[in-house]
Formats: structure tokens, sequence, C-alpha cells
């Protein structure tokens, strides 16, 4: 699945991707307590992906090109469940106090 920069909606406050087909959206939003990533189906509630990146800018950009990258084979058509399953946290809530550093591991060894 690959994304396009698309104009910020509530949902996607900070920054708006939607997919080539238009059936997903995937972004971040700013709250008080940090900066969400996000994703949903277009128009819809995120809901397949959402957690808190905390205050650490630094890091949000890192975060964003690994979910992107383990997005890269993921059909269009893929289910919640299918996405869900190509990140660390599958079936479980996304913590990235325990899930990013391996969230970003596959990032690093592809982009050395």
């Amino acid at each position: 699945m690959t994304f396009h920069r698309a104009d910020p909606t509530p949902h996607y406050r900070s920054l708006r991707l939607v997919s080539e087909g238009n059936r997903w959206e995937l972004g971040m939003s700013r709250y008080q307590h940090g900066m969400r990533m996000r994703m949903g189906l277009s128009g819809m509630q995120p809901g397949t992906i959402d957690f808190c990146m905390g205050l650490n800018g630094g890091n949000y950009s890192s975060i964003l090109l690994a979910i992107l990258k383990r997005l890269e084979p993921v059909p269009e058509g893929a289910t919640h469940e299918a996405i869900d399953a190509v990140f660390p946290w599958r079936g479980t809530r996304p913590d990235l106090s325990i899930h990013l550093r391996p969230l970003l591991r596959e990032s690093a060894q592809c982009n050395p």
C-alpha cells in the first residue's frame, strides 16, 4: 500500500496521508499530551492504528517511516486485522515503551 499527502481533517490535523485507492487514511494529530499516530478507513473514525507517540518530535518521522515501510506489501483491500498483523503489537494495544524498538528495527535495516 502506498500513500500520498492530502489536506488535513479533524481526525488527522497535523498530517494526513491517503492510500492510492483512497480506501485508507494515515496520519498524525497533536494533542496536549503528545502526537497521535492514527489510521483508519477513509472518512471514518481512525481505529486500525491509534497510539500516542509522546512529546519527543525527534521520533515522529522515524515512526511514520517504519509504519509506511511495513504497509508497503499490504494490499489496498486488506482488513483491519491484516494490517494489525504486520506490526509488533499485533493483537494488542500499541505501547511505544514496549513496541518502539521492534517497530523501528526493520525500518533501520532497510535504510542503512
